[in-house]
């Protein structure tokens, strides 16, 4: 009957809801949890795992009246319990603010803790698994970890092997909130991690195909640690191995790691140092190529390119020499307005500070057709920079086609 119940579970809310509707049955539930039959236990964790993955609704009523006893068996030394009831807390914790805050005063922290120190990879995962979706937007959880030493015992799982895969996902994604807020850069910079993060993702690169699982987790822990202030940039620019690897990742077949890839550029070029390495250097070559890509990748490379761009004229007239406008000026046809606006500020960047930028703009790229195609769109920002240009740049020749 557990079994029957697990798998009902795992097909959708409508039965969860049914069982709810049932009198005293999470309370029945609870009772063979915390009874002594093992395997009954174990599947009655399995069901309170899978109503855990339902509504918000159904998560705040595990957290109510289960998660102590979830909890209580994170430190009850039986591996599969232990397993269960991390993964189960773990989903609680991914499903909203409220059940974050339930578990962290229930006292979830100091047995997950414990648990990254287990010889069991699929407790140590879960534990993981757990304490990443505490950590998501949440500082006061964050730092509480922290002050329990977090970094200290996710370390010994930053490595690379086949065997370890599941587990370095999870601890890298655990890292990667930590590190989203800019507040605790500094203890993953005196603790070492800024440094293994860069030396995995020089030993990943290489191998192929990229591995999801973890590349997207590191580069994004990478991204999020420099967009802080630049000495961390600096620290991670120590290996020179970095830039040619993140090369690597941007003609990776995997669109993920050329999206993170771009967001760690981003915030590496407050940086003039980096700026200069990547505009003179082989990597710009790749970043032109994801212009024309999907949105989300799109969006990411335009920003990159206008973070390049306006470190100076010397970078913007590479640029534009290097074809930088050939690829940006059809953007302009999209619909996107956040992708608008960057094309839009990139393009009169290469007019006003290159020598080259207002002709080819307009001869070669035929951008003024753009232009005006953009003179009357219902966004008044678009609006507002299209016609900037037109009559800042081009406003004589306006007059002539107004004349003839």
């Amino acid at each position: 009957n557990l079994r029957t119940l697990r798998q009902a579970f795992s097909q959708g809310t409508a039965y969860i809801d049914t069982f709810f509707k049932v009198d005293n049955a999470l309370n029945l539930l609870v009772g063979i949890y915390t009874g002594n039959d093992s395997a009954q236990q174990l599947e009655a964790a399995w069901c309170i795992t899978n109503i855990s993955a339902g509504t918000t609704d159904h998560s705040l009523a595990i957290c109510k009246q289960v998660a102590p006893y979830l909890v209580t068996y994170l430190s009850s030394g039986i591996p599969q319990l232990q397993d269960q009831s991390a993964w189960t807390l773990g989903n609680l914790a991914g499903d909203s603010a409220e059940c974050r805050q339930l578990l962290q005063a229930q006292g979830i922290i100091p047995p997950l803790m414990q648990l990254l120190q287990s010889p069991n990879k699929s407790v140590v995962q879960s534990a993981a698994f757990a304490l990443s979706n505490l950590a998501k937007e949440s500082t006061d959880i964050c730092s509480e970890m922290i002050k329990a030493s977090v970094i200290q015992h996710l370390l010994p799982h930053l490595s690379f092997s086949t065997e370890n895969v599941s587990v370095l996902a999870e601890v890298s994604w655990v890292l990667t909130y930590l590190a989203t807020s800019g507040l605790f850069l500094e203890e993953l910079s005196t603790q070492g991690v800024i440094t293994k993060i860069v030396s995995l993702l020089v030993s990943l690169s290489d191998i192929q195909p990229h591995e999801p699982q973890i590349v997207t987790p590191l580069l994004r822990c990478l991204g999020n640690i420099c967009s802080g202030p630049d000495k961390y940039t600096l620290e991670a620019k120590q290996n020179a191995e970095l830039l040619p690897s993140l090369c690597k990742f941007l003609s990776s077949d995997l669109r993920h790691a050329r999206k993170e890839t771009l967001w760690v550029l981003s915030n590496m070029t407050g940086d003039i140092d980096v700026c200069k390495e990547v505009t003179f250097g082989p990597i710009l070559s790749h970043v032109l190529e994801q212009v024309p890509a999907a949105f989300d990748i799109k969006s990411e490379a335009l920003y990159l390119l206008c973070n390049l761009a306006c470190h100076g004229e010397d970078i913007c007239t590479h640029l534009v020499e290097s074809k930088m406008l050939q690829v940006v000026v059809p953007v302009l046809k999209t619909h996107d307005v956040e992708v608008l606006n960057l094309a839009l500020a990139l393009c009169e960047m290469a007019i006003r500070m290159t020598p080259n930028g207002k002709n080819i703009f307009e001869k070669e790229c035929e951008g003024m057709a753009k232009l005006e195609a953009l003179e009357y769109h219902s966004n008044e920002a678009i609006r507002t920079a299209a016609n900037h240009i037109l009559d800042m740049y081009y406003g004589d020749k306006e007059e002539e086609v107004k004349m003839t």
